[in-house]
C-alpha cells in the first residue's frame, strides 16, 4: 500500500494546521490569563492609591490646622496692638 505524494501532503498540512491550532489555543488562553493578572494588578493599584491619599489626609488636616491657627494669631494680634494704641492715646 503506497501513499502517493499528493496524500502525504494533505496528510502534512493537516498534522501542521493542527498543531498551528494547539498553539493558537494556548496563545488564546496565556493572554486570558495574562489579561486576569493584569485586572489583578489593577486592582491592587488602585487600593495602593486610596491607602495612600488615605495617609495624606492628615497632612492635609495638619495644614489646614496651621493655616487657621496663623489666620486666627494675626487677628487676635491687630487687636491687641489697637488695644495697645488705644491705650497710648
Amino acid at each position: 500500500m503506497s501513499i502517493s505524494k499528493d496524500e502525504l501532503i494533505i496528510q502534512r498540512i493537516d498534522d501542521l494546521k493542527d498543531s498551528n491550532n494547539q498553539r493558537l489555543d494556548s496563545i488564546d488562553e496565556n493572554l486570558a490569563q495574562h489579561m486576569r493578572r493584569t485586572d489583578v494588578l489593577e486592582d491592587l493599584h488602585m487600593d495602593n492609591q486610596k491607602r495612600i491619599e488615605t495617609l495624606e489626609q492628615p497632612l492635609t488636616v495638619l495644614l489646614f490646622i496651621k493655616k487657621i491657627s496663623l489666620y486666627i494669631a494675626a487677628i487676635a494680634g491687630a487687636i491687641l496692638s489697637v488695644v495697645k494704641l488705644s491705650d497710648y492715646i
